[in-house]
């Protein structure tokens, strides 16, 4: 029997890019929840974006699939990993997505100047959790008005707000850190914050000026 998630992931329609699913399963490498990446699909379409810019890229799987909603869609993500980045490049051109997607191989927190060419109707971030802080004020400049930034694994593994269950310090660390950026969201006068509990828990700032 089916639980509501997977009953949810099942009604969405799928796509040949998920087929990489099975591989970042087999390989641990993190990429979206299906049901919360349809929901951010969903929100480039109302939106009606044309840009985008990725904090991590991972296999290029969320990128290709926010460069899949049409093909005026202009995709810039970010990737430190060697291997990550390697695999990515693969996929996109296994994929044809070279000419919509821009792959940059550096540390997020050093990419300003690889990526300020343009603006951006949309951030995502998803990439170093500890970081989300630093990635928000770095690229935010580069977002348009009434634009979107989008952070995704707010809840980390169900940890954050949780923390009294959690047994190892790093992880600690981590959720402390997190807790202290959403905290910190939450206070932006600039920004309209939601906190949404949906896959690893996001949250959606519209920029108001």
């Amino acid at each position: 029997m089916m639980n509501n998630r997977e009953y949810i992931t099942e009604l969405n329609t799928l796509s040949p890019l998920d087929t990489l699913r099975e591989y970042a399963e087999e390989n641990a490498v993190p990429i979206m929840d299906k049901v919360a990446l349809e929901m951010v699909k969903q929100l480039i379409r109302i939106h009606q974006s044309e840009s985008i810019l990725e904090i991590g890229t991972a296999i290029g799987y969320s990128g290709m699939h926010f460069a899949s909603i049409h093909d005026h869609m202009h995709v810039t993500t970010i990737e430190r990993n060697p291997e990550m980045y390697d695999l990515a490049v693969q996929n996109v051109r296994r994929f044809n997505y070279e000419e919509q997607i821009r792959l940059i191989f550096a540390d997020a927190a050093e990419a300003f100047e690889k990526v300020n060419d343009r603006e951006y109707d949309i951030l995502f971030i998803d990439a170093a959790k500890a970081q989300s802080k630093k990635f928000f004020e770095l690229y935010s400049p580069l977002v348009k008005k009434g634009g979107l930034i989008i952070t995704d694994n707010i809840l980390y593994h169900d940890f954050v707000g949780n923390i009294e269950i959690v047994r190892s310090r790093n992880v600690k660390q981590m959720v402390r850190k997190i807790e202290k950026y959403n905290d910190w969201l939450k206070e932006q006068s600039d920004y309209t914050t939601n906190f949404i509990d949906l896959g690893d828990g996001m949250s959606i700032s519209i920029k108001e000026r």
